[in-house]
């Protein structure tokens, strides 16, 4: 894996939003199958978004002829990311104030196997900040793996490293069955209340990343 990738791998695992996702998934009817649907979906989303940015990007001197391009990318999604870190910051839910149970958390609650396969593609494709991260990932994997047996290998590193934030209470679900309950309930309490700072404060250093990147690449 390129030195530069883990970092971004682990910025992918430690996203808030799949995780809260999953905790209230687990907490369906059908959990262990929505849990396992809904790990299949990020994963598959992962592995496939870096494929197809990859052949887009290109490798070797493809990838050197766009690189005042690229940098120019990064430095637009870098900004953008801190756009949103301070919106999210400044839409939090203030002290002594409930926050305000979104929409689709409502929808996750009810949700089918189908349905949380969809809801795990959707984070990465339809979430600024997860879609950036794999960009990056493949941008990272075409500039250190040109042959392309190990892009796949890289890529196929960020996909189950990035999906290890997602797999925990996953394994905790299936191993401990409906012993579990009280712990994801616990965890999905917090993490509801508490989730946005550790976002806001992700958001904007992968943002910093992409701008120095930038100016520096």
């Amino acid at each position: 894996m390129p030195a530069e990738l883990l970092p971004l791998a682990v910025a992918t695992a430690a996203s808030p939003l799949p995780l809260l996702m999953l905790l209230v998934v687990l907490l369906t009817p059908q959990a262990v199958l929505n849990g396992l649907a809904f790990a299949v979906g990020w994963t598959g989303a992962l592995l496939v978004v870096g494929t197809v940015a990859v052949v887009v990007v290109g490798t070797g001197a493809a990838l050197d002829q766009h690189r005042g391009a690229i940098a120019a990318l990064e430095a637009l999604v870098g900004l953008a990311l801190l756009y949103l870190a301070v919106r999210q910051w400044n839409s939090r839910p203030r002290i002594g104030r409930e926050a305000v149970v979104p929409g689709w958390l409502r929808m996750a609650d009810r949700c089918t196997p189908w349905g949380a396969l969809g809801m795990g593609a959707v984070l990465v494709v339809g979430n600024p900040k997860n879609l950036a991260l794999t960009v990056a990932a493949a941008g990272a994997v075409a500039r250190a793996s040109p042959a392309p047996a190990d892009a796949l290998r890289a890529l196929l590193l960020f996909a189950a490293v990035g999906s290890a934030g997602v797999a925990v209470p996953l394994v905790l679900r299936i191993a401990l069955g409906t012993r579990a309950v009280g712990t994801l309930s616990t965890w999905r309490r917090w993490l509801a209340a508490h989730g946005t700072p550790g976002a806001c404060a992700l958001l904007a250093v992968v943002g910093g990343l992409f701008v120095v990147r930038a100016v520096t690449g």
